[in-house]
C-alpha cells in the first residue's frame, strides 16, 4: 500500500471535512473496501483502488487550483448587483409580499437565475425554488417536485396531492419561483396559479408565483384572446422582458472587476460585445474563466478564447 496516497487521501477527507460514506462513491469504490484500505486490512487488489483514489484527488486539487486562479481575478462572490439580477429580485419580493403572478422573461444568460438564487439563500423559509425542465414540466411531475420542496408525502393522487400543498401554503407568505418555466405543460401553468388566489371562503391570499424564463412562457400566457388563457393573463400583476441590449457598462465593469482596476477597456468592451451578442453574461464569463486558465486575459487572448469557443460577435 502507498503510505503517500494514503496520506493524501485521509488529509482531503479531513481538509474537506467530507465522510467516508460521501467519497467512497465519488471515487467509485465501495465504502467497505474503502473503510478496509483506510486501516490496512483490504486483501483485494490495492493498486486498482490506489490508481481511482488518485484520480479522483487529482482532479479535485486541479479544480480548486483552477478555482483559486478564477477567485484571484474575479473575486469570490458568488452573486453580482448587476441591473438585471437586481431587478429581478425585486420583482420577486414584490410577489411574495402582494401575491399574484409575476413574469420575468428574456434572453438566456443574464442574471435572472442568479436573482432568484440569492433570493432563496436570503430566504430559505419562505422561498420555494423549482427549475423545470422538458420531463418536469407535466402537471402531475411538476406536482411532486412541489411536494418534495415543502416536505409533503408522494401522494399518487392528484387532487390529493394539490390539496396538500394548497393546505400547507395556506396563510404563508411564501413565495413559488419556477425557473426556466417555457418548459411547463399549459395543464401545469394552470393548475399552479390557482395557488396565487385568495382563498374564496376565508379570502385568505394566495401565495406569490413567480416565472422565469424565456420569453416563449409570456406568449403563452399573453394569448388572452383565447378563452383558455384569459384567466391566467388576468392574474398577471407584473411581467418584465430582458434582453442583452440591457446590459449596461457599469454591469460589466462589476462582473470583470480586474480589467476595471487595470483599465483594459479595450478588453471590458469586448467582454460588453459579448454581453450584448446573444451569448449573453454567460457567454461572456465563460470566455473570460477560459481566459484566465490559459493565463490571457489581453484582447487577444479573449478574442481567441472566444473564437475557440464557437462564440463569435460583431
Amino acid at each position: 500500500m502507498s503510505t503517500t496516497v494514503k496520506q493524501r487521501l485521509e488529509n482531503h477527507m479531513k481538509e474537506s471535512g467530507i465522510s467516508q460514506a460521501r467519497i467512497a462513491p465519488l471515487m467509485g469504490v465501495s465504502m467497505s473496501a474503502l473503510s478496509q484500505y483506510r486501516n490496512n486490512k483490504y486483501k483485494g487488489d490495492e493498486k486498482a483502488i490506489e490508481v481511482k483514489i488518485v484520480e479522483y484527488l487529482n482532479t479535485v486539487e486541479q479544480q480548486k487550483t483552477m478555482q483559486e486562479k478564477i477567485k484571484e481575478y474575479k473575486g469570490d462572490e458568488d452573486y453580482i448587483p448587476i441591473s438585471t439580477s437586481e431587478d429581478v429580485y425585486k420583482m420577486i419580493r414584490y410577489a411574495q409580499l402582494n401575491g399574484g403572478i409575476a413574469v420575468a422573461h428574456g434572453d438566456a444568460g443574464i442574471g435572472k437565475t442568479k436573482a432568484a438564487q440569492k433570493f432563496v439563500r436570503e430566504n430559505p423559509t419562505q422561498a420555494i425554488y423549482i427549475e423545470a425542465s422538458p420531463i418536469s414540466g407535466t402537471l402531475t411531475n411538476m406536482l411532486r417536485m412541489l411536494a418534495r420542496a415543502l416536505k409533503l408525502p408522494q401522494s399518487t393522487n392528484k387532487f390529493n396531492l394539490m390539496m396538500d400543498i394548497r393546505d400547507k401554503l395556506e396563510g404563508t407568505n411564501r413565495v413559488i419561483i419556477i425557473d426556466e418555466a417555457q418548459h411547463l405543460k399549459l395543464s401545469a401553468i394552470e393548475q399552479i396559479r390557482t395557488l396565487a388566489d385568495p382563498n374564496s371562503i376565508t379570502g385568505t391570499k394566495g401565495v406569490g408565483i413567480v416565472f422565469i424564463g424565456n420569453t416563449e412562457v409570456y406568449s403563452r400566457m399573453k394569448g388572452k384572446q383565447e378563452a383558455q388563457f384569459a384567466q391566467l393573463f388576468s392574474r398577471i400583476k407584473m411581467s418584465r422582458y430582458y434582453t442583452t441590449f440591457n446590459v449596461k457598462e457599469e454591469d460589466v465593469e462589476m462582473l470583470f472587476p480586474t480589467l476595471k482596476e487595470k483599465g483594459m477597456k479595450k478588453e471590458l468592451g469586448f467582454l460588453m460585445s459579448v454581453c450584448k451578442s446573444k451569448w449573453g453574461i454567460r457567454g461572456a464569463t465563460n470566455v473570460y474563466e477560459n481566459a484566465i486558465n490559459n493565463e490571457d486575459i489581453s484582447f487577444d487572448g479573449l478574442f481567441a478564447m472566444a473564437r475557440t469557443l464557437g462564440i463569435e460577435v460583431i
